[in-house]
């Protein structure tokens, strides 16, 4: 059986589509599974073991990409598509598709649910690993338990030329997200980076972003990391992490998967749909009453990240730095 993955972006979502590739291998241990992504969110899915090769959509390219890559699809002669992304150029992409049979995720937007099948309706308070799999559960009868597959084996040196052993404790920082009701004041992981040192001197702490975010976050107590590796290399790091914390954000999501202890700080985003999956993966919270508002805030500024202080982060952790 050959099947077709459509789920191009972004890449929380697409970590978070991960355990779907399991699922699959586990209903039909010889199927062969492709994944159809967004150009630049291809190496996510390059770390993935359970999928056989990586379709590229060019998004830029407009309609002449469209075609392109639904002629290179078509090629393949599919038995099933799967669209976990659920929007109107996903659902037309899979509609022009050969395939003898299409289904799409709970939730289908945009008026996609006009072309491809939603099999269920959604659940708001279901976690998007669980709405995922639950696809896949449609198509077997079956339940799963969500199982993350990466390949964390790309080693990038860049631990050993800072001098950090896998015997050493090491706290990562993730905190730049697309939004300002996903970003924790940068002067709070300042101010979390002295308590931990001054609990215990000999932690380490690293900071992951993109080239971009290099610089933004300074002290003397991080080690800026931005833009030093890809995103295999990123796996590798942060399963050697004692613990790592930072925003509802991809990289965040990647860390959890490949097992590391996880502190998500929450703002706007719908913890129920978004939140870690697993006994790894922990949300701090404010709780307050216009949560989650998705970016769309009413206040100056974003309460539901401000009353989250340093001590409260600092207190889930302690545990593990000691």
């Amino acid at each position: 059986m050959k099947i077709l993955i459509i789920k191009p972006s972004s890449f929380g979502d697409i970590i978070q589509a991960n355990p779907v590739l399991q699922a699959l291998k586990t209903q039909w241990p010889d199927c062969r599974i492709d994944w159809l992504v967004f150009k630049q969110w291809k190496e996510a899915v390059e770390i993935f073991p359970n999928v056989h090769a990586v379709k590229v959509w060019d998004r830029s390219g407009g309609i002449e990409s469209f075609l392109k890559t639904l002629k290179d699809c078509n090629k393949e002669n599919y038995d099933l598509v799967i669209d976990l992304q659920g929007l109107l150029r996903t659902a037309l992409f899979a509609k022009f598709l050969k395939a003898p049979r299409k289904i799409g995720v709970s939730g289908m937007k945009e008026f996609s649910w006009l072309f491809l099948k939603e099999p269920y309706k959604k659940d708001p308070e279901m976690n998007a690993v669980l709405r995922n799999l639950k696809t896949v559960t449609y198509l077997t009868g079956r339940q799963y338990v969500p199982e993350f597959k990466i390949n964390t084996d790309r080693e990038s040196g860049i631990f050993d030329k800072l001098k950090i052993t896998d015997t050493d404790k090491t706290v990562a920082f993730i905190p730049f997200a697309r939004g300002k009701s996903k970003t924790w004041n940068r002067q709070h992981y300042l101010k979390l980076a002295e308590m931990i040192k001054s609990y215990n001197e000999k932690i380490n702490i690293v900071i992951f972003g993109s080239v971009k975010d290099y610089g933004k976050i300074k002290s003397h107590h991080i080690m800026d990391l931005c833009g030093r590796t890809d995103i295999a290399e990123l796996a590798n790091l942060l399963k050697k992490c004692t613990c790592v914390i930072g925003a509802d954000t991809g990289a965040m999501h990647l860390a959890n998967a490949v097992g590391a202890k996880s502190v998500f700080i929450f703002g706007g985003s719908d913890i129920k749909e978004t939140a870690p999956y697993g006994t790894n993966g922990f949300t701090v919270t404010a709780n307050i009453e216009c949560s989650p508002c998705r970016g769309r805030c009413r206040y100056k500024e974003e309460r539901c990240l401000e009353e989250i202080k340093p001590r409260t982060v600092f207190d889930k952790i302690k545990q593990w730095i000691e």
